[in-house]
């Protein structure tokens, strides 16, 4: 029997990284404590792992499966979407890609990534193509900060459906990245939304104090978190569509700034 060949498909390519992810693997060996010469149950058990496993699981559960197929290996998600059947999934990616973002972010980690579209081999057990390989490199040499980074394919294409991504995308010396923020325009309670942003960047910050490479990235991410929430407190009435925000919630996000030395 003649096994059917795979065909080339066209897809938009996701590839997502937890930052960081190198020295939680240190601590997760840590908190197992191996280096115990008595074998056990328990010090084969590592809570943190455990946590953040179940932590990535629940990501991966935002993810649609009846246009996407992901693939998993350590720290980092691969999704391919299909578009072919309804274009406005490549501006409802944007919103995906928000979302495991958020979700991450809640948990206390946080995603780089690079996103490309083209021609890929995109099977149930396989992913090849220049799209994923363009993703990861932007994910890998470009990104730098918790962002996720489209490539100049990908935005012709949005361009092309004439997707309305006015607040959705962000300009920064040439690299085109997603806003993580924006999607706070679907979020049921748009306090918690910012107070979870607010708090889990804040910890960050305190954690990486003194590792300035580090602390670059997560100082990065507070700004644009402040210049979004100033963005937004102006502009919530175009964000929203028209729906009106009342003066005691806008009060109460004034406050929700994150404080910068």
């Amino acid at each position: 029997m003649i096994e059917p060949r795979i065909k080339y498909q066209r897809r938009i390519v996701c590839f997502l990284d937890v930052l960081g992810f190198g020295s939680l693997l240190k601590e997760f060996e840590e908190d197992a404590d191996l280096s115990n010469e008595i074998i056990s149950y328990e010090n084969l058990v590592s809570v943190k792992a455990n946590d953040f496993i179940t932590a990535f699981k629940s990501v991966v559960q935002l993810i649609p499966h009846n246009y996407c197929r992901y693939y998993l290996f350590s720290d980092n998600i691969c999704i391919a979407a299909d578009m072919e059947e309804d274009k406005a999934i490549a501006n409802e990616i944007l919103f995906v890609v928000s979302n495991l973002f958020q979700k991450m972010a809640s948990l206390g980690y946080f995603l780089r990534g690079g996103i490309d579209y083209g021609w890929m081999l995109d099977e149930e057990d396989i992913a090849v193509g220049l799209p994923l390989a363009n993703a990861y490199l932007l994910e890998s040499r470009s990104a730098i900060y918790p962002r996720v980074v489209i490539s100049d394919t990908f935005r012709a294409l949005l361009e092309d459906i004439n997707a309305d991504f006015d607040f959705q995308l962000k300009t920064d010396q040439e690299l085109v990245y997603i806003d993580p923020f924006y999607n706070v325009t679907r979020a049921e309670d748009r306090r918690e939304f910012f107070e979870t942003y607010k708090t889990r960047i804040s910890e960050k910050l305190e954690i990486h104090k003194g590792e300035p490479t580090i602390e670059q990235k997560f100082r990065w991410l507070a700004l644009s978190y402040n210049n979004f929430l100033d963005q937004f407190l102006e502009n919530s009435g175009i964000m929203l569509e028209n729906e009106e925000v009342g003066e005691e919630e806008i009060e109460h996000l004034r406050n929700l700034k994150i404080e910068l030395l």
